[in-house]
């Protein structure tokens, strides 16, 4: 019994580990991608430790996890960095992200039901009535047009998919915020966008895939050439 017992408290404390690591990665990612700590920043532990209220281990954790994602850097000796923008990796992640949100649609397309097609629905009209507000805040807009997006592609139900679409995402959402700003506070750029997104939900909604993939993957690119003005500026 007493074995049994050591055995749950030392269950109980892995678990409480995995928690706290998992935390500090979503905390630090969502840091990251927000620029809280901006391209080439390093990183000091103790800094990270005062800011997460945590140990050393599961600052380093997660910063191991984040190498793997490509959001930050070690250099022998220095210590960690945020990793670097550039107008090449602006490019290629763009790239990569339009053709497997085409692939994911493509996907839904064929093996969505009634509720998939509902969600799209919903999603559109919560997208479309606050695009209409005279005082849009930008993280809700955010949160209803990356909920649009989610909808979309739901019905693809290809769980390795869907990890390297989130991976591309993280990635993209540093450069996208460079983008945003200029995008929903300029009227006629937020309507053009709002028209492509009614244009997508028509033809998931009918299925006709070719045009569904073909215009998703132009309106991913839509920000590049924002973006790239933005970096030559900086």
């Amino acid at each position: 019994l007493r074995l049994v017992g050591s055995e749950m408290c030392i269950r109980d404390r892995d678990t409480s580990k995995q928690n706290t690591a998992s935390k500090i990665l979503d905390a630090l990612t969502s840091d990251i991608i927000q620029g809280v700590f901006p391209p080439g920043e390093k990183l000091q532990i103790k800094t990270l430790k005062d800011r997460y209220k945590v140990g050393t281990s599961p600052i380093r954790e997660a910063l191991s996890q984040l190498i793997a994602k490509d959001l930050v850097v070690s250099e022998n000796q220095k210590g960690f960095y945020v990793s670097n923008i550039s107008i090449d990796d602006l490019t290629d992640i763009y790239q990569a992200r339009s053709k497997i949100e085409g692939l994911c649609l493509d996907m839904a397309i064929k093996k969505g039901g009634d509720f998939w097609e509902s969600k799209i629905i919903a999603a559109s009209h919560l997208l479309a009535k606050y695009s209409k507000s005279e005082n849009i805040d930008m993280d809700e807009w955010q949160n209803r047009h990356f909920s649009f997006h989610e909808a979309l592609v739901s019905g693809c139900n290809s769980p390795r998919l869907f990890q390297i679409r989130q991976s591309l995402y993280e990635k993209s959402t540093r450069y996208r915020n460079l983008w945003l700003q200029e995008n929903v506070t300029n009227y006629e750029r937020l309507q053009a966008n709002q028209n492509e997104h009614v244009a997508l939900m028509v033809l998931v909604l009918e299925r006709d895939s070719i045009p569904a993939q073909k215009l998703i993957e132009a309106h991913i690119m839509t920000p590049v050439e924002i973006i790239k003005k933005n970096l030559n500026k900086a």
